[in-house]
């Protein structure tokens, strides 16, 4: 159906409230794709109209290791798997941001896809950090929060895809001195 087809059957239906002159200059500057003839957008469409499609736009990954040093030479270390971490950046705003978190592999090592609100911000690497926030008991390692703050480095950037790491995560392993 022509759109002025369209919107002459809506105004006709309201051809009582209008004057013919009238009709016919509204017919002659209305743009025909402001009447859409009863099309109904799904919400995918309307999603991707204002910018919001499933397709990503950009990702960022965060990707590490936890390790637990078991000498005080860093000679003897083991990996950590089921260790929590968590990154945070700071926006800027005033409010909080929060935790974003990731559980270690069976190598200890993580990956966290950022979320795209935080894409956007211009010095990732000193605005976000990640800690260990919680570490199997079986491992006899511990962290303190105050120490095991780690900053991101970028290691690849191509096209929309950027990847940051903060390496090792080395935690302290208790004695086994009773």
């Amino acid at each position: 159906m022509h759109p002025h087809t369209c919107l002459l059957n809506i105004l006709s239906n309201n051809e009582k409230l209008l004057h013919p002159t009238l009709l016919l200059v509204i017919l002659l500057l209305v743009p025909p794709s402001v009447c859409s003839c009863g099309k109904i957008w799904s919400r995918t469409e309307m999603l991707e109209m204002a910018g919001y499609g499933e397709q990503k736009l950009s990702s960022v990954i965060i990707t590490g290791s936890i390790i637990c040093n078991t000498s005080p030479s860093h000679l003897h270390s083991i990996a950590i798997p089921g260790a929590t971490v968590a990154i945070k950046c700071h926006t800027g705003y005033k409010r909080r941001s929060k935790w974003i978190k990731a559980v270690t592999d069976d190598l200890g090592e993580f990956e966290i896809d950022l979320p795209s609100q935080f894409h956007a911000i211009p010095d990732l690497e000193n605005t976000c950090v990640i800690k260990p926030i919680h570490v199997p008991e079986l491992y006899r390692c511990h962290h303190n929060s105050t120490n095991t703050h780690k900053r991101i480095k970028l290691v690849s950037s191509t096209n929309s895809f950027r990847v940051y790491t903060s390496g090792k995560i080395r935690l302290q392993g208790h004695s086994l001195k009773s």
